[in-house]
Formats: C-alpha cells, structure tokens, sequence
C-alpha cells in the first residue's frame, strides 16, 4: 500500500513539474520572460530536463535575466549528465567558443559533441567532425 501511495505522489510531482515548464514555454511566447524563468527554474529543479536546458539557453544568453555562463555551464552538465542530447550540445558550444566564465577548450568541446552525437543528435556528430578535421589539420 505505501508502495503505491508513492508512486503516486511521484506521478502527480512529475506532472506538476511537465506543467511548470509547459507553462514556462507559454510565459516565455507572451514575452513574459521573467515568469518564464521561474517556471523553468521549478521545473528544472524538479528534475525537467528540458527546462534546465531552456533555462541555461536563458542564462547563456542573457534573455530576461542576467547573463551567466557559469550557471548555463552548470545546467547544461546536468542535462548531458542525463543524457540529454542537447545539453551536451550547448555544452560543446560554451566549450569551443569560450565565453566569459567557460574558458575555451577545444578538448571538452570535442567530448562534449561526441556525447551529443553518441546520444544521437545529428548537429553534435557534424560538430565533433569539424573539430576532428581542424585538429587534424593543424598536425
């Protein structure tokens, strides 16, 4: 019996966090920024990785908030550590650019889209590619 009473209330926390980012999606289409990082920010910390995502997209940015690299840096990590696709992306990306408060790293960056293509997104297998090709050439 106790078994199920928690499945349940994990079932329904689940749902409650689907709805913080859905919402947060909405908020974000109104223009209403500030709102929407809320809602990632629940959503996320409730375990939606799809909101971390959209939520270090925000901070990578700096749209509706204060940029901070470190933060995205953070929650994309968290999502690639998960298995998220385009956590791992992003990931590459801060790496190989190499923006304020992520040092760049060609290295890292290279890993990163490897794990992307490895998970199965087509962009960090082009990604890990032309890393691979432009280290080569520089040998």
């Amino acid at each position: 019996m106790i078994k199920i009473i928690i499945s349940i209330g994990l079932l329904l926390s689940v749902n409650l966090f689907a709805d913080s980012f859905t919402e947060g999606l909405a908020e974000y289409n109104k223009g209403n920024k500030k709102e929407a990082t809320e809602l990632y920010t629940k959503a996320c910390d409730g375990g939606n990785m799809h909101a971390c995502i959209k939520l270090g997209l925000l901070y990578a940015s700096g749209d509706g908030l204060n940029q901070d690299t470190r933060k995205a840096k953070k929650l994309f990590v968290e999502a690639c550590k998960a298995r998220y696709s385009k956590g791992c992306f992003n990931l590459g990306v801060l790496y190989k650019q190499g923006v304020d408060g992520v040092k760049q790293d060609t290295r890292k960056a290279q890993m990163a889209f490897s794990r992307a293509c490895y998970i199965g997104d087509q962009r960090g297998c082009e990604q890990f590619n032309l890393l691979d090709t432009n280290m080569s050439n520089a040998l």
